[in-house]
């Protein structure tokens, strides 16, 4: 595999970033539908013996050993935790971390620098066992569970985890959601980063525990814009209200759900936030059961809470429902919804099938009209039960993909069809605030054909969704805009920065500068520091000068007689050019025939 140099896995010119061939290839072999969202499973063969278990088990799409391309992280219900690594191309290998999660029945998997490093640490949450931490030195993992301050003693029934900094000291918290029963009464808990490789259970004096219910998933966000980070989460019943803790600043936390205007209580699966009608704050969307999901419009600087605008939008689905992702599949600068569906009990595969019939996941276009459309032509996989999903490039062409971890033995990868829409993807690298930019706000302000300036804001989610986590590249699509006037970014601690302007199609990485405003801000010209090239020294052409690898490796010296590199295939192949075209001056003529006459009757080497 070629693996970059440290620092290059944040930083991508825009020549990196290569056009992938392989959809046309599917469609023109395999006479394939044009669908936007492609099931290539098939084709990489994501093994995962997702076969047995309780609700589903988690997957990640993280780079998580810092080589440029995003990897795959799935969960398992006996413990045996599943990686795949990237490449960048059609192409995932197995990776033996050889890390032991002692059979428990894994859930939620998420990689978090939680010491700020530079490598990412890996956070697994169990059902009926003990919740795990590694902590990564340089690719080796340590597990460090059982001195890092995390409760060891209770085998909780624990689902999702949520990452931030909620003290805003430049070190990660998080929260671990549990699923209470009669049987374990035991609340969520809520761990502070002390910053020496350890956690305290603040849970108590933060008064966030939430009673005993039966919680699935939360989500750190601060939705009153007031620079502290608060706390959405769900609980699956009816009777048990979901809840969303606003932040006093002081270490301590008030339920306002009431308030706001999101204490439903239905059968919620996910909290998902997304500003998908772009009017510049964070809208929630629940998943629920068959009584339908629920989309909430915030409209907290209007009427201080959300509005439930589900029907109008014809989003509440009525089937049992899991994970949702908000995902730009067509790079409009409109965020699109998929949805994951499949029934609610122990996975006992084959056997379900034949219980519980496989459902469509429901893939949503938003157009920014009202309401959204669903698109069963622009998505191919196929029926499932499907739990919890992720999205990143994978493929680095510029439309993010997807994976579902689907119940069988293998997940469902879909890759976005590229079209004309621009794009720009986002990494965030924090200094005093943590080093992920985990709960740091993004603002694009891309400029439109009329020369005005349009905003498109994200946040850095590290724990959202069902049991799921994507890419730390966040991912905005642009339509037809091919310059930003500027990036604003809000970091953990409440500073603000500007960087920029920009060209569309390219990967950003934005640095923190320690809390001092960067008034220059930042701009295409940056990149001068850099030098591009092929830094692959088996190579052809191999640049020992180059910092970041521009995709132009060539290996066609490595190849032999009657055969080609080919780029795409990452192999030698047989060379069908024209092979009449003796003196390769694209066309077959008198001088090519004189070539050959010349030579006739000579011995041909071996």
């Amino acid at each position: 595999m070629i693996r970059l140099k440290p620092n290059q896995s944040t930083f991508y010119s825009k020549a990196l970033i290569q056009g992938f061939t392989f959809v046309c290839i599917f469609v023109f072999h395999l006479s394939i539908s044009l669908s936007q969202l492609m099931d290539i499973s098939n084709f990489v063969n994501l093994e995962t013996d997702h076969t047995g278990g309780f609700l589903g088990t988690g997957v990640s799409l993280v780079d998580y050993n810092n080589d440029g391309f995003d990897d795959l992280s799935f969960s398992h219900h006996q413990g045996d935790l599943i990686f795949y690594l990237g490449n960048g191309q059609l192409e995932f290998t197995l990776d033996p971390l050889n890390i032991d999660n002692n059979g428990a029945e894994a859930k939620g998997i998420y990689w978090v620098d939680y010491d700020n490093d530079g490598d990412l640490d890996l956070f697994v949450t169990n059902r009926l066992a003990a919740n795990k931490v590694w902590r990564n030195d340089n690719d080796s993992f340590t597990d460090v569970s059982s001195i890092c301050g995390i409760d060891q003693s209770a085998f909780t029934r624990s689902y999702g985890m949520s990452f931030g900094d909620y003290n805003k000291d430049g070190n990660i918290d998080f929260y671990v959601c549990n699923y209470h029963t009669w049987l374990d009464a035991l609340e969520n808990e809520l761990y502070m980063n002390n910053g020496d490789g350890t956690f305290s259970n603040t849970t108590s004096s933060a008064g966030v525990g939430n009673g005993f219910q039966q919680t699935f998933q939360s989500t750190w966000i601060d939705i009153n814009n007031d620079g502290w980070l608060d706390l959405h989460l769900i609980n699956d019943r009816v009777d048990m209200l979901n809840a969303f803790y606003i932040n006093n600043g002081d270490g301590t936390f008030t339920d306002q759900s009431g308030i706001l205007g999101v204490n439903i209580g239905i059968y919620a699966m996910c909290t998902s936030f997304n500003d998908f009608d772009r009017d510049g704050d964070m809208d929630l969307y629940v998943t629920n059961g068959i009584d339908g999901n629920v989309l909430f419009e915030n409209k907290i600087n209007e009427i201080g809470m959300f509005i439930d605008v589900t029907s109008n939008y014809n989003a509440a689905v009525n089937m049992i429902c899991w994970g949702a992702e908000w995902i730009d599949y067509d790079n409009d600068a409109w965020s699109d919804l998929y949805v994951c569906s499949g029934f609610s009990n122990y996975t006992d595969y084959p056997e379900i099938f034949d219980n519980f019939p496989p459902l469509d996941n429901l893939l949503f276009t938003n157009n920014g009209q009202v309401p959204f459309t669903p698109d069963d032509e622009e998505i191919s996989d196929m029926p499932q039960h499907s739990f919890a999903c992720a999205q990143a490039d994978f493929n680095n062409d510029g439309f993010p993909d997807l994976v579902s971890h689907k119940v069988g033995e293998y997940a469902t990868m879909l890759s976005s069809t590229p079209n004309n829409n621009n794009w720009v993807k986002i990494k965030l690298e924090g200094h005093d605030s943590n080093k992920n930019g985990i709960g740091c706000k993004i603002q694009v302000n891309r400029l439109l054909e009329n020369g005005s300036v349009q905003e498109i804001k994200d946040v850095v989610f590290v724990g959202d969704n069902y049991l799921s986590q994507n890419s730390y590249w966040q991912h905005f699509g642009l339509a037809q805009s091919t310059h930003i006037d500027k990036i604003i970014v809000t970091w953990s601690n409440g500073v603000e920065e500007e960087y920029g302007p920009y060209s569309s199609n390219q990967n950003i990485l934005l640095t923190e500068t320690s809390g001092a405003n960067n008034e220059e801000g930042g701009n295409d010209d940056d990149c001068e520091e850099f030098v591009y090239g092929c830094t692959y020294i088996k190579s052809c052409n191999f640049n020992s000068a180059a910092t970041f690898d521009d995709g132009t490796c060539d290996f066609g010296c490595l190849c032999g007689d009657g055969t080609i590199w080919d780029v795409q295939q990452v192999k030698c192949i047989a060379d069908t050019s024209c092979n009449t075209d003796v003196n390769q001056n694209g066309a077959t003529e008198v001088g090519d025939l004189l070539l050959i006459l010349s030579s006739y009757g000579s011995t041909c080497p071996d």
